[in-house]
């Protein structure tokens, strides 16, 4: 009698396919974790020049139409009253604004709303805002008119009224630049 060998596949051969099938899926599982960690971080740099954009601008905004006497500024933050920017929690509303960088390097927008006339309570607590994350430093420049001569860029602005021109270098960690905003403040001029 002869032995007829069943059709099918041996324990030994399951196994072997089994091992190869694992093989494959790691593989494509590692190359879909690659692939979307790459694909996250190029949106977040696709991303990174519109909110560039949007922060310069509602900055530009906020200095173009700051209140007169309302301005103290110093090389690493500034304070003034001016209309918040679209996108806020109450746009358009007057309000006390600072403008800094926190320890943990973000640049923070800090706000509370302008009293008007004078305060009968105490003011509510200040809100912050992040504006972007990753700023090592800011650098701020006030042109201050002087009497008797062209104007002169300062590291503090002190003085009544506004200056005739605000710049604001933003430093960040890593390989990200920007350029220089120079805004006018309205009352200015």
């Amino acid at each position: 009698m002869t032995a007829r060998r069943e059709a099918g596949f041996t324990l030994l051969e399951m196994l072997v396919a089994l091992v190869v099938f694992g093989l494959l899926m790691a593989g494509v599982a590692q190359a879909m974790r690659y692939g979307m960690s790459a694909w996250s971080a190029e949106t977040r740099r696709a991303q990174e020049p519109e909110t560039m954009a949007a922060v310069d601008g509602a900055l530009r905004r906020m200095f173009e139409q700051a209140m007169p006497d309302s301005m103290t500024g110093e090389p690493d933050q500034v304070a003034l009253t001016a209309p918040l920017p679209a996108g806020s929690p109450l746009p358009e509303q007057l309000a006390d604004i600072a403008i800094l960088v926190t320890p943990s390097h973000e640049l923070l927008f800090r706000w509370r709303p302008h009293p008007a006339g004078i305060p009968l309570t105490k003011p509510p607590a200040p809100e912050d805002e992040l504006l972007l994350p990753g700023v090592t430093a800011i650098k701020l420049q006030y042109l201050t008119a002087q009497p008797d001569g062209a104007p002169v860029w300062e590291d503090e602005w002190k003085g009544t009224g506004l200056p005739l021109l605000v710049r604001l270098g933003i430093t960040f960690e890593g390989t990200t630049t920007w350029p220089d905003l120079v805004a006018a403040p309205a009352a200015s001029s």
